[in-house]
């Protein structure tokens, strides 16, 4: 493939301008972009992706909202012009991640309050916050029914807010605060997800539980995982709709392997219907050491690809539940971005100073690209949110630590 050699730092563009040390924590929250890209984007599961449609400023159809964490700011940015459209100030304590909701409005995870914060895309404003009788952890919008889900990032509970009042309709869950011991942190839910305009999943980190609930019958149905779930997310099969893979996030001091399961809704019930074990793939992977967040489908529609923290991504075959293969990434492997008219993978590694780029025809390594200047275990150098252009010519992505956006050529 002709590509192979011509990807590389030497064609990356960085955007400096929000470089600082009080932006040492800056995330990579949310791409508003075009249908096409919302396509792209929303193949890779949970979580807010979303668009605005037609864009909001003239000639601008592209931009990034970035929470930063210690200034309570958001940044905006024009992805195409890579410059500073606007900083929303005021956001309250700890943006993490800035979820878009309908065209029109972002909401704002503020993770260290009860509440989150509205923007307005068009304006590109502050407009006031939603009271929550939780912490935020992350939202999935439904857009036939304009609801949003936000779930606990302290208790296991679940917000259904109606986004075009910006105004909470129901809570679910538990009122009480919850604090698991598995791989991922010690948020009390996972991402949410609609699973139909009645239904949802809640994922109880600290009881490791994947929950079915109803907006209208409460808790319809409970499966009891390995150890807790970070994530959801759906077969693309047509036929298959009713299929989940769930990423389970292992736990290193017990010694137990990260593995993707499979499982099926009907009416009401789900039942687990398989399961793919990380550590089984070679019996030198150690437990202790793994760990997963995030998995993404293979644009064949056949394969998973999962990171885990040592440094692999593994590739699983949904139909056999078989890993077949192994591919050596970086320390912190997470989040799988493809491009498929590139016939290219990049994979964000959160704790190392490169990402990976995988050549997805053969499931092969193909080029290490610095992205970060530092790496730690304490902290993301990578943010957890990237993209890929309409037009598949380019890669966006954040070195989250050093407070950088930068830009990858993918042309020939």
């Amino acid at each position: 493939m002709q590509s192979k050699n011509l990807i590389g730092v030497d064609k990356t563009r960085y955007f400096h301008s929000i470089k600082s040390t009080a932006y040492a924590m800056l995330f990579l929250a949310m791409l508003i972009s075009t249908p096409q890209l919302y396509a792209q984007q929303g193949s890779h599961g949970p979580g807010p992706h979303y668009v605005n449609q037609g864009g909001n400023i003239e000639g601008v159809t592209n931009l990034a909202y970035y929470g930063d964490w210690d200034s309570n700011r958001v940044f905006i940015i024009d992805i195409e012009n890579m410059t500073l459209l606007e900083v929303v100030d005021g956001t309250g304590d700890g943006p993490y991640g800035v979820d878009q909701q309908d065209a029109t409005k972002a909401y704002v995870l503020t993770r260290k309050t009860e509440s989150m914060t509205i923007i307005d895309n068009y304006t590109m404003e502050n407009v006031g916050e939603i009271e929550l009788e939780h912490k935020p952890r992350s939202t999935n919008f439904n857009p036939d029914t304009g609801l949003s889900l936000v779930s606990g990032a302290d208790k296991v509970m679940t917000s259904v807010i109606r986004v075009d009042q910006d105004q909470v309709m129901k809570v679910f869950g538990y009122n009480e605060p919850a604090v698991p011991t598995d791989f991922g942190g010690s948020l009390a839910t996972g991402h949410p997800l609609w699973v139909d305009n009645r239904s949802f999943f809640m994922l109880d980190r600290a009881e490791r539980q994947i929950q079915l609930w109803s907006g209208k019958e409460g808790l319809l149905a409970v499966i009891h995982t390995p150890t807790s779930v970070h994530h959801i997310f759906q077969s693309p099969s047509k036929n298959r709709r009713n299929i989940y893979f769930a990423v389970v996030e292992g736990n290193r001091d017990e010694g137990l392997s990260p593995s993707v399961l499979r499982f099926k809704v009907h009416k009401g019930k789900m039942k687990i219907t398989g399961e793919a074990v990380l550590s089984d793939y070679d019996p030198e992977l150690d437990p202790a050491v793994m760990g997963s967040h995030h998995a993404s489908f293979h644009p064949d529609g056949v394969h998973i690809y999962i990171g885990s923290a040592e440094g692999h991504v593994f590739v699983v075959n949904k139909n056999s539940m078989r890993i077949v293969k192994m591919i050596d990434t970086g320390v912190g492997s997470g989040h799988t971005t493809f491009a498929p008219g590139r016939n290219l993978a990049f994979v964000t590694n959160h704790n190392d100073t490169h990402m990976t780029v995988i050549d997805t025809t053969d499931h092969s390594w193909l080029k290490d690209i610095k992205v970060a200047t530092t790496m730690s275990p304490d902290y993301k150098s990578q943010s957890h949110t990237s993209a890929v252009s309409p037009d598949m010519k380019y890669f966006y992505s954040a070195a989250s630590h050093d407070g950088i956006f930068f830009e990858i050529d993918m042309k020939l």
